[in-house]
């Protein structure tokens, strides 16, 4: 396992060490410096992170029940895997969570916040014309998170914040298996844009849907 560099930074003397060694692994995993698969050794982990193995064993659990790392008894933990068979449906877990997220939203939006979604779903469809995958996902991360932002509903926000970044790294690691139209998500994209700016929240909703593959079969 390669052993990033360690963050220039120092917790602050609050901060419990183990919130500290989770925040970092999470980070290495979803940014793509631990890679799936990699074996954590936790010897390396202890090395890179300079802390005992009491915190770091904790935080390998906190991340295995959010999916993002794999554990068994008496053996290695390793980054999780994703499956590509289970690609469909977890764009699908993901897209529930954030047209819920839509229909509570839209109807309570200023001009100012619709004008903003707008562009930055515009931003969204001039990724995809480029075909660059990794600046497809992160305009979509922040039209969705923008739009999460401004959901009325405190609860929801929670579980999106706690279920999103784990589904979507589920969905990035596995989005080939997807067989993405990137010419008709850029479609959807200017049309969701549009639908914002003009008020059609219904319009709206349902290109969401869409865009997630709500209400699609899977590819046989």
């Amino acid at each position: 396992m390669p052993i990033p560099r360690s963050p220039e930074q120092s917790a602050s003397p609050r901060e419990l060490v183990r919130e500290r060694v989770y925040a970092q692994l999470r980070e290495a995993i979803l940014s793509g410096v631990l890679l799936p698969g990699e074996r954590l050794d936790e010897g390396e982990l202890r090395a890179w992170l300079g802390v005992s193995g009491t915190p770091i064993r904790q935080a390998l659990h906190t991340l295995s029940l959010e999916g993002l790392v794999d554990t068994a008894p008496q053996s290695h933990s390793a980054v999780i895997a994703p499956r590509p068979e289970e690609a469909h449906d977890t764009l699908q877990t993901l897209g529930v969570l954030v047209v819920g997220a839509t229909i509570l939203t839209l109807p309570q939006l200023g001009d100012a916040d619709r004008a903003a979604l707008a562009e930055l779903a515009a931003a969204v469809t001039v990724q995809q014309e480029r075909g660059d995958i990794p600046s497809i996902s992160k305009a979509a991360e922040n039209y969705f998170g923008s739009l999460v932002r401004l959901c009325p509903n405190p609860v929801l926000n929670e579980v999106i914040a706690q279920a999103a970044p784990s589904l979507g790294y589920h969905v990035n690691v596995t989005y080939r298996a997807l067989d993405a139209d990137l010419a008709q998500l850029a479609r959807d994209y200017t049309a969701l844009s549009a639908a914002l700016l003009v008020e059609d929240d219904a319009r709206a909703i349902d290109l969401t849907k869409r865009i997630f593959s709500i209400g699609t079969a899977r590819a046989a």
